[in-house]
């Protein structure tokens, strides 16, 4: 079979081909790159499961003021940036949310969060690095269905993880705000007001 002839011995073509090769392992970075960390969808009313975790699953709460610290600054970034709570849950080394935003994106909200609990936590503990294993995760709820099996997924997380036998009895989840009548200044929003008490 014939084919075109190509001088490849002399530097000309050598250093062609080596730009060439050059630009094409750029451009597959490149592309993985965005293919990696594409951009989250979102809306006004958007509603999320959002889960992060510590880096290398190590702990993101060690004592009862780190619970503390951050279901304070949920409450500061809500003022500044307002969305719905519906639940919430943290365990020793993650945490799960269930947000509906409203004129904010997601990653505004959880942004300040994030960054200022692991500066927080980092100078209590005179650690140093990232707090968090990578950016939280966020799957969209597009469904009522789904939104209820979040929640029950969400107060759930500590009775599966063997920590204790009902849910009513974890401290740091919004479980026992929605089966007694008990208010606080992290008091969940129903999504409906017949949502107010969760049945497993």
């Amino acid at each position: 079979m014939l084919r075109p002839y190509v001088n490849c011995g002399t530097n000309k073509n050598k250093n062609f081909k080596l730009r060439f090769a050059k630009t094409i392992i750029s451009v597959i970075t490149q592309v993985e790159w965005v293919m990696g960390r594409q951009k989250r969808v979102w809306y006004a009313g958007a509603c999320y499961h959002v889960m992060g975790r510590g880096n290398r699953r190590g702990a993101i709460f060690k004592e009862k003021d780190d619970y503390t610290v951050f279901l304070k600054l949920l409450s500061q970034v809500k003022i500044r940036f307002p969305f719905e709570l519906h639940a919430f849950c943290l365990m020793t080394n993650h945490f799960h949310l269930e947000i509906t935003t409203s004129q904010d994106p997601i990653w505004v909200i959880m942004k300040p969060i994030m960054n200022q609990y692991a500066r927080t936590f980092n100078m209590k503990y005179g650690f140093q690095g990232h707090l968090f294993d990578s950016r939280y995760n966020a799957s969209l709820i597009t469904d009522e269905n789904y939104f209820l099996e979040v929640s029950r997924y969400i107060h759930l997380n500590p009775v599966k993880a063997v920590m204790v036998r009902e849910p009513l009895s974890y401290e740091y989840s919004s479980y026992r705000f929605y089966v007694t009548e008990r208010e606080g200044d992290y008091q969940p929003s129903p999504r409906k007001q017949e949502e107010t008490r969760i049945a497993f």
